[in-house]
């Protein structure tokens, strides 16, 4: 399920809060240079596309330095593991629950789920018909972009038959796919 700004139907809610939340939502949407009803739609939003649905996935939040320093200490090799025992299986198990299917459109919607999420990067999907060029920006470290291409490699061409070339910098990963 996909929120997007464009969907224009509201509907007016009434909700009880304690007055203590009222002041951090009141404040918080201040320093953003928001309203309070923004803030709690977004807050809402990321519930109805994120959080509800890792519950049956969970994930960690950690800092991103304290990440870095994890993949930094681990071997390629262990990586390159890691990739291959969760890409297929993990990945078929997310798309099913999340989308019901498994396809290239659902892969993307996770994969932009994920950037604004949980902190995978920022990602630019860009097509012209059936080329795909995809670049996600990432400050984890060379280690990280060669284990998320290899991640997205067996995925991509295992569940979706898709055989992506990939470009692999310190902090970017590219790749470039004509889809099926």
């Amino acid at each position: 399920m996909s929120l997007s700004a464009s969907n224009k139907k509201t509907v007016l809610r009434t909700i009880r809060i304690p007055i203590e939340l009222d002041k951090i939502l009141q404040n918080d949407a201040k320093a953003h240079g928001s309203t309070v009803n923004a803030l709690v739609s977004s807050i809402m939003k990321k519930y109805a596309e994120w959080d509800r649905y890792t519950k049956m996935f969970p994930h960690l939040v950690i800092p991103a330095r304290f990440f870095r320093s994890l993949i930094d200490l681990t071997d390629e090799n262990a990586l390159a593991t890691l990739a291959e025992r969760n890409s297929v299986e993990l990945t078929n198990q997310v798309l099913l629950f999340w989308f019901k299917k498994i396809n290239l459109e659902n892969s993307l919607k996770l994969l932009s789920l994920e950037s604004e999420y949980a902190g995978l990067g920022e990602v630019e999907i860009e097509n012209e018909g059936r080329d795909y060029t995809i670049s996600v920006y990432h400050e984890y470290g060379k280690k990280y972009s060669i284990f998320f291409a290899h991640f997205t490699d067996i995925m991509m061409r295992t569940c979706l038959r898709i055989m992506p070339q990939f470009e692999i910098t310190e902090n970017t990963v590219t790749y470039r796919f004509h889809a099926p």
